[in-house]
């Protein structure tokens, strides 16, 4: 059994990005943890009860998911870009610190998302190896509308698959607790695009569900 800590920008995230992925950690016995930064409301309700209801929402998706704790930080959507680096790398070091992760899963360095881009960074730089670090896996997740949409040398090739198969019915649930970030087909956020993303990467290692992932640095320990 493992900590694990799952870095997001946005409440939705978690679910669109690695939902059976949390799954699958959750039935193996580990323990998921969720840090979440912003409140994923730009250009939606911004009051306070629109963010809480967000929260509520993400809360409903955690509890599918099998996700044990939790932490919202509460910053403006798509203003992440004007916090200082080092705040956002705080708030991460301090929950390596309180939760021991042994796998970080973050978002995927070239997302057209700014929010996405500097939390990447943010955690490329508060897991670095340290000595007595609980940290061994930095994994990057890929985020539908976001990710799929970079080129050239920033494009998301996966190297690490997971198996999602006995998950996928979970991660569907989850995903539509953000009843406004799910649209209709062909959308990369519907539900029909999202099980065919799916069914594609498991198509690529002979599964018939997976979730991808670039994995950044893992460390094995003697």
């Amino acid at each position: 059994m493992s900590n694990i800590l799952v870095i997001c920008a946005h409440p939705d995230d978690e679910s669109l990005g690695l939902g059976g992925t949390l799954a699958f950690h959750a039935s193996r016995g580990d323990t998921v943890h969720v840090l979440m930064f912003a409140t994923g409301q730009y250009g939606r309700d911004e009051s306070e009860k629109g963010i809480s209801e967000r929260k509520k929402q993400g809360e409903k998706a955690f509890k599918i998911l099998g996700v044990k704790k939790f932490q919202f930080l509460n910053y403006g959507d798509q203003k992440l870009d004007i916090v200082p680096l080092t705040e956002l790398t705080k708030s991460i070091e301090n929950a390596i610190k309180k939760w021991k992760p042994i796998i970080i899963y973050t978002h995927f360095w070239g997302d057209v998302n700014q929010d996405h881009r500097r939390v990447y960074e943010a955690t490329l730089i508060a897991s670095k190896p340290r000595l007595g670090s609980s940290v061994e896996q930095v994994i990057c997740y890929e985020t539908p509308s976001s990710t799929d949409i970079t080129y050239g040398s920033d494009n998301f090739t996966p190297n690490f698959f997971i198996d999602i198969k006995k998950f996928i019915k979970k991660k569907n649930k989850a995903v539509i607790q953000y009843k406004k970030e799910i649209s209709t087909f062909p959308h990369p956020r519907s539900l029909e695009a999202i099980n065919n993303r799916a069914k594609f990467w498991g198509s690529i290692v002979n599964l018939e569900y997976a979730e991808a992932f670039v994995k950044i640095r893992e460390i094995q320990s003697g």
